[in-house]
């Protein structure tokens, strides 16, 4: 294939203004040459629905496209597209997407000037730089968590209405077929909610919860996401346990010993997020998206915004909420290594010969800690 200057995202193009017209792709490519550049060199990427949508022409067009190795169908156009602008990183993007969901993955994206719309106006079109100014680590989870459901079949208001329950698989024989629900949602297919693993008819189990999530930032770098089930808490500490996070295995000697053993504490009520300064040594700080920072008053609840974040140790650990709805993440605590606290001693039993070692019983899926 000859290198590309220009990759065309085919499917938004031709479903502009509603009409499924391929005539659109034409337009911008004869546009595009006109005023931009007579020896562009043009590659397209489809959506393999887009087929679907299409007339008789538009069909012969993407197939010719396809015979000159100048146009792809695939599941999910939009890694691909990602994929063929960093190979080629001169090409420019013709698209109407701005690609939040990617933007973790490929933070080249935050602030890129190489993607434009076509505009039309009847026979004619203009090209209009698209705005990719950088977004908040927030916005790009929830734009992620909205993109994984596609694949998987999830786009109209009747297929949402599965992420409402929780599913278990019918399939004793699939991964997910011993576990009392499914970790992960589910595919929607012909009407109904399926195994994502192994496409089986799935079983409604029953309502999810409010859960939350947060997420743990360590030098920049996203180490855990921790669901919080409505009404439960978890402890941030120097200390391990059910409902506790222990900051020691992420930290150094010196910026743990300034977290108390009960630093701070967060709690789910009714789906939203509460912190609780414990009467820690050296306080909680909370910090605003404005940069404006405030000390956590002990014993005194305070609301966390989707845009706070909590700083624990002089900033080296810092907590905030997740952009996602749904929190499908897990955190186990760790209950193998002393000391414990009331209440969590773990069972003990035997492992492997005579060698007597302290187990853990299998967490119950349906349990969000």
């Amino acid at each position: 294939m000859e290198s590309p200057t220009i990759i065309i995202d085919l499917s938004p193009v031709v479903r502009l203004d509603g009409k499924n017209d391929w005539r659109h792709v034409e337009l911008v490519v004869k546009g595009w040459r006109e005023q931009r550049d007579p020896h562009a060199v043009f590659y397209g990427v489809a959506d393999n629905s887009l087929w679907y949508v299409m007339d008789d022409y538009g069909k012969r067009s993407l197939r010719k496209w396809q015979r000159n190795q100048k146009a792809c169908s695939t599941t999910w156009a939009d890694p691909e597209i990602i994929e063929l602008a960093e190979k080629y990183p001169h090409t420019v993007v013709i698209t109407t997407d701005l690609y939040r969901d990617h933007r973790r993955e490929h933070p080249w994206l935050q602030g890129s000037r190489r993607f434009y719309a076509p505009v039309l106006d009847g026979r004619t079109v203009s090209f209009t730089q698209l705005g990719y100014s950088p977004i908040p680590d927030y916005e790009v989870s929830r734009r992620i968590e909205e993109a994984n459901l596609k694949p998987k079949g999830i786009t109209s208001p009747e297929a949402r209405r599965v992420l409402l329950n929780e599913w278990s698989c019918t399939n004793q024989k699939c991964i997910w077929g011993s576990a009392a629900v499914i970790g992960d949602d589910p595919l929607y297919r012909d009407g109904r909610a399926c195994c994502p693993e192994c496409g089986e008819v799935a079983g409604r189990v029953g309502l999810r919860e409010s859960t939350r999530e947060v997420v743990v930032v360590l030098d920049g770098h996203i180490t855990d996401r921790i669901p919080i089930a409505e009404n439960t808490t978890l402890t941030i500490g120097r200390g391990r346990g059910h409902n506790r996070y222990d900051v020691r295995g992420l930290l150094d000697e010196q910026h743990a010993n300034l977290v108390s053993r009960d630093h701070v504490r967060l709690s789910n009520k009714a789906g939203k997020l509460l912190a609780e300064e414990l009467g820690s040594k050296n306080g909680t700080t909370i910090v605003r998206s404005s940069g404006e920072t405030a000390e956590l008053i002990p014993a005194v609840l305070q609301t966390l915004q989707t845009t706070d974040q909590l700083s624990v140790a002089r900033g080296a650990i810092r907590i905030r909420p997740s952009g996602r709805k749904r929190a499908r993440g897990h955190y186990a605590p760790d209950l193998t290594t002393a000391p414990w606290f009331p209440g969590d001693l773990p069972v003990m039993r035997r492992l492997s010969g005579t060698r007597a070692m302290w187990a853990v019983p299998e967490p119950n899926p349906c349990h969000r800690a």
